[in-house]
């Protein structure tokens, strides 16, 4: 049986613009998206944060190897990415943020095709990801910027972002959005790389 060669999505080349950033502050437009979300409350990197992005990563796999194999599709696994549902985290403990973590998957990867791989996890290796859902988002018009360093001075570049969108004449109309260009269990704090993104509309 002659095997079919499948070209790979990969959305760190192909939304170029997206997934990269300097430390200079830049627009751009994210249109409508496909993601695998996660949805919890509590503190980042904590218990619940960690078992979050264990089931996104599950399920991502599980579903690119099943599409692969069966030489329907095959896609790079995306980098985590992170909305922060609050308005002010200073008005709340760290154990009470909510937050929605995301894997970006190609549209083509169907609600049919995630069902077989939830029940492929749950009948190979008892892992029950029924919570991880197929969600479609359309940012739009934002801002991002680089940050590099520690997780906890990120609040240092929000502060630059949010300083350069008021001298701008906008306003931030969307939840803060974080991108791990970093693996922080490879990669020491002060070298983490994490793409920060606010939506903006006119003041």
């Amino acid at each position: 049986m002659k095997r079919v060669l499948l070209e790979k999505v990969d959305f760190s080349k192909t939304l170029r613009p997206l997934y990269t950033a300097t430390g200079r502050i830049k627009e751009v437009v994210a249109d409508r998206g496909t993601f695998l979300s996660a949805k919890g409350v509590g503190e980042p990197g904590g218990t619940v944060f960690q078992e979050a992005i264990s089931q996104l990563y599950g399920l991502a796999y599980t579903a690119k190897f099943s599409l692969k194999l069966a030489g329907k599709l095959d896609f790079a696994v995306s980098k985590l990415e992170c909305l922060w549902l609050m308005d002010s985290p200073d008005t709340l403990p760290r154990s009470q943020w909510p937050w929605q973590l995301l894997v970006r998957i190609p549209e083509q990867v169907t609600p049919g095709d995630l069902a077989k791989a939830r029940k492929q996890l749950l009948e190979k290796k008892q892992v029950d990801v029924a919570s991880v859902e197929r969600w479609i988002w359309t940012e739009g018009r934002s801002l991002q910027v680089l940050h590099v360093g520690p997780y906890d001075d990120l609040h240092r570049t929000y502060q630059r972002l949010m300083t350069h969108i008021k001298g701008s004449h906008l306003i931030p109309c969307g939840p803060a959005h974080e991108i791990y260009l970093s693996d922080p269990w490879r990669v020491e704090p002060a070298k983490l790389k994490t793409l920060v993104r606010m939506s903006v509309k006119a003041a």
